[in-house]
């Protein structure tokens, strides 16, 4: 599984964007209730775009917001409107509910789709939570620190934050299954994160991952095996260094 993994990984990307990887882009304005939540909270995303600058090339955010969409149907629950910073760093951010900012810097690290529907399954994880948690709140403005990867803007916290990321990896490994992603592509991606950045593997803990690996990979796999490459994703990201490498 992992050679034919690396194989599907690095073989896809160039040809596809025509094609939907699922669901369907939003509307410019969405839905009327993200419509509110993003006006609350729009100044720390405008703030955020001042700062790091935004990549706004169609062809990009369609592909990601395609996939977004894709793993938000696959399970039910509301996508979040993708947007994309110029920043080297790693980060995600949600200034606003229904909307997610990952960093340049991030996207550049992941290596195949799978584990770029990885991470937006962690990220819809835990604005489920968040959701569950806090079902009247009604977009407050402020940014959201659910996730250790939101510390760009705001220090995500020592408390319950490595039980908040293990129920979200957790959760993200079901999308991915419900979506026909490789389910262990999540894990591949936050073990390096985590390898990479110590601090964050204070929450985004090695064992924990270890844990989970073991029991996904006793499962097996379907018959048809699971997603992994596209050439979508081989062309988005050769489009994404294209565009970070221009000046702002």
């Amino acid at each position: 599984m992992r050679s034919r993994r690396a194989l599907i990984g690095h073989a896809a990307f160039l040809s596809v964007l025509a094609h939907d990887v699922g669901g369907q882009v939003p509307s410019s304005g969405g839905s009327t209730q993200i419509g509110k939540e993003w006006e609350l909270g729009s100044r720390p995303g405008r703030d955020l775009e001042q700062s790091d600058g935004k990549i706004d090339d169609p062809t990009i955010i369609r592909y990601l917001q395609r996939l977004e969409n894709k793993l938000a149907s696959a399970v039910g629950v509301p996508p979040a409107e993708v947007r994309i910073t110029r920043s080297s760093d790693l980060y995600v951010s949600m200034p606003a509910e229904g909307v997610l900012y990952i960093s340049g810097g991030l996207l550049r690290r992941i290596e195949n789709e799978a584990e770029l529907a990885g991470l937006l399954a962690h990220e819809l994880a835990h604005a489920q939570a968040e959701r569950a948690a806090t079902p009247e709140r009604q977009g407050t403005g402020t940014v959201r620190v659910g996730c250790v990867l939101q510390s760009k803007l705001a220090p995500a916290g020592n408390e319950n934050a490595r039980e908040r990321e293990l129920q979200a990896t957790t959760a993200a490994i079901g999308y991915l299954k419900a979506a026909g992603y490789d389910p262990a592509s999540v894990l591949d991606l936050f073990s390096k994160l985590a390898y990479e950045h110590p601090v964050w593997a204070k929450a985004i803990v090695p064992e924990d991952l270890l844990a989970l690996r073991v029991k996904t990979e006793a499962e097996g796999m379907p018959a048809g095996g699971y997603r992994v490459g596209s050439s979508e994703f081989v062309q988005a990201h050769a489009m994404l260094e294209t565009a970070l490498s221009r000046s702002r």
